[in-house]
């Protein structure tokens, strides 16, 4: 596990255990690196990770806090409805695989040109993929991504996390998304891949993921099987 999610997990472990209480100011990010044995740029990415898990805020020229709800996100089951993606929401609690069904470079239909503001002459990734948490198949993705905003996305990168490779690897800031969430009955696939029967539900979740700059980079429609899966919204004022 890379060092800055072994401080985030000590981290959010002392919330748990509420050694760090509600409103608590985290020691400072010289004093962790120290205390850590590592540097401030790992504390940095540590407190961005829980951060972005809804744990902490940060007040501008003052430091980071504990969120006054931070223990019941710290005990909470595995959740969609966030940007951090489903590599950093476990937190390596559970095994996740990644099993990729289809992946091709293409051209885009007319809602996925009208949904990323692009024309039907722009390249885009194409992929479906299995995840697997535990052994138990979890959710099938069926994604696409313009090339030239996400440029390298292999094999490789589906098996692992594309939403680390596009921060970590590529230095690209994402940030906002807009979901649909509704009921739907399973597909053939879904039937194949998530087990379903005929008559089981499926979670759809229709998303579009910004960049930081309000640009669209990424457009899915993602199956979740009824029982591995809740949803969990909140609202921050920005």
């Amino acid at each position: 596990m890379p060092k800055y999610k072994e401080v985030a997990e000590t981290i959010k472990k002392r919330i748990n255990d509420q050694i760090y209480t509600v409103d608590e100011k985290l020691p400072d990010q010289q004093t962790l690196a120290k205390e850590f044995n590592t540097s401030r740029v790992t504390i940095k990415k540590a407190l961005d990770l829980l951060q972005a898990a809804g744990l902490l805020y940060t007040i501008q020229g003052s430091g980071s806090y504990i969120k006054r709800n931070a223990l019941l996100k710290a005990q909470t089951s595995i959740q969609i409805g966030h940007n951090v993606g489903l590599t950093t929401a476990i937190q390596e609690e559970v095994k996740l695989e990644s099993q990729v069904i289809t992946f091709t470079v293409r051209f885009p239909d007319e809602k996925e040109q009208l949904q990323l503001l692009i024309d039907r002459e722009t390249p885009v990734y194409y992929y479906q993929r299995l995840r697997i948490l535990g052994g138990r198949p979890y959710s099938l993705e069926n994604t696409v991504v313009p090339v030239h905003l996400i440029p390298g996305i292999t094999e490789d990168v589906l098996k692992d996390s594309v939403y680390r490779f596009i921060r970590e690897e590529l230095g690209i800031s994402f940030k906002d998304n807009r979901q649909i969430v509704r009921a739907a009955k399973p597909g053939k696939l879904d039937q194949v891949h998530l087990k379903c029967k005929e008559t089981d539900p499926v979670l759809e979740v229709e998303k579009i993921m910004y960049l930081t700059s309000g640009t669209p980079f990424e457009y899915s429609i993602v199956h979740h099987r009824f029982d591995m899966v809740e949803m969990s919204f909140e609202n921050q004022d920005s």
